[in-house]
């Protein structure tokens, strides 16, 4: 669990303002949230909790992306959850005052800020936000689990691969120049079997299927994907 360095609040209060979950936030309120918050960048790989772990923190992530895996006996893993800018580690922990259901480990260099789980709640409900902010948050978690569990009984393999591949382009994308595609860098064979319950050999060879159909377009890992295709994630 090794931690790249400190980060001084002053530093990325910025990051924190602009941050949708904090935008109608205002100065003061701002002001003691950076107060009582410790800020880290860390690695890509680094374990902030494992499943079964109590602890009383909250995390922000500033910068990055973070998975929750499940694993299993033979060291397998399951991403069931991946967390990005504006999000929030450990709400689930926090909510029941248990311990935490999966493990949480970056899946880039990340920059997050941590909170004791009592403060951040009490700073919440000064704000107005615990509607807006936590309970949002927790729907949003459970919604995301129930459609992961669905995938992985109703669908196949290369369905699962096609709606992760267009959640990418949804969240991580940038529209194309020409403007009718979205154009994303593909996460490598090995994390996307991760995210669907896989292997890498299978993801190889489902990807290149995938690839030969209109649906998708690739130069190495850089992906096209036409707006017209992320109706299936709506479906």
């Amino acid at each position: 669990m090794a931690i790249a360095r400190r980060v001084e609040l002053t530093e990325v209060r910025a990051e924190i303002e602009a941050l949708e979950a904090f935008q109608n936030t205002d100065e003061e309120g701002l002001d003691s949230l950076c107060r009582m918050a410790r800020c880290h960048d860390y690695p890509r790989g680094n374990i902030l909790h494992y499943r079964g772990d109590t602890d009383d923190a909250i995390y922000v992530v500033i910068r990055g992306k973070v998975k929750i895996v499940l694993t299993s006996e033979e060291g397998r893993e399951v991403v069931i959850d991946l967390l990005r800018p504006g999000d929030l580690l450990g709400l689930v922990a926090a909510a029941s005052r248990n311990s935490h259901p999966a493990h949480a480990i970056t899946a880039t260099e990340s920059r997050l800020a941590k909170f004791k789980r009592d403060t951040f709640l009490s700073w919440v409900e000064s704000q107005g936000l615990m509607v807006d902010l936590i309970w949002r948050q927790l729907a949003q978690r459970v919604r995301h689990a129930y459609t992961r569990i669905g995938e992985h009984v109703l669908l196949d393999v290369k369905a699962r691969l096609m709606l992760t591949l267009l959640e990418i382009a949804e969240f991580e994308g940038e529209p194309a120049s020409e403007g009718a595609e979205i154009v994303f860098t593909r996460p490598t064979h090995r994390e996307l079997a991760e995210r669907i319950g896989s292997s890498r050999e299978v993801v190889t060879r489902l990807l290149s299927e995938l690839l030969e159909s209109d649906m998708l377009n690739a130069e190495g890992r850089i992906i096209r994907v036409p707006y017209s295709a992320l109706i299936l994630r709506e479906e």
